[in-house]
């Protein structure tokens, strides 16, 4: 692809921001911690940028930029390898064949999950986000919303429960393909 050219310059950026979702839940899985997966993407971004050039236009893209993540991931076990919670070769080949055949469905899924959370109420929205998007811990939120503990958890549960009935229902009537 040349990248000169600004129509493939602006469809290769278009595929690869369309992918990142992709690589970063691809990412996640092979490494296990979601900071260090953002890390390899931004790697692989960079990686991915520089190898334009390469990328055959006839080929899906999905397959191809999923190998560079595959790379940047490996490189990047290679560096951390001193600290015991690498996955060894086994596993990480493991979860990579299973997160590739299982990632087909995932941008669905996260469709779903947006559509869903926008059905919540605001409160249930915002409890969620607090709690998971900024890592609140459930005390915290408590004291946030005068309120027990016990009682904000039986909150979360019970919003958590909505969405993930929501997600499921929305996933087995096909609407998260929409």
């Amino acid at each position: 692809m040349n990248l000169a050219d600004p129509e493939q310059s602006a469809r290769f950026v278009q595929l690869l921001t369309g992918m990142q979702s992709r690589l970063y839940a691809y990412l996640c899985t092979l490494l296990g911690r979601s900071h260090e997966a953002r890390d390899v993407l931004q790697e692989t971004n960079l990686v991915l940028w520089k190898k334009a050039a390469d990328f055959d236009a006839a080929r899906p893209f999905e397959a191809w930029a999923i190998q560079f993540a595959r790379f940047q991931a490996m490189a990047w076990r290679k560096r951390q390898s001193r600290d015991r919670l690498v996955f060894d070769d086994t596993a990480f080949d493991f979860l990579a064949g299973e997160s590739s055949r299982a990632g087909t469905g995932a941008d669905d899924e996260l469709r779903a999950l947006e559509n869903c959370l926008r059905k919540l109420p605001e409160r249930s929205r915002t409890l969620l986000s607090r709690r998971y998007s900024e890592n609140v811990s459930v005390n915290e939120l408590a004291l946030a919303e005068e309120c027990a503990p016990n009682a904000l958890a039986a909150l979360l549960y019970r919003a958590r429960k909505v969405l993930a009935d929501c997600v499921r229902g929305t996933l087995n009537a096909g609407e998260g393909a929409a």
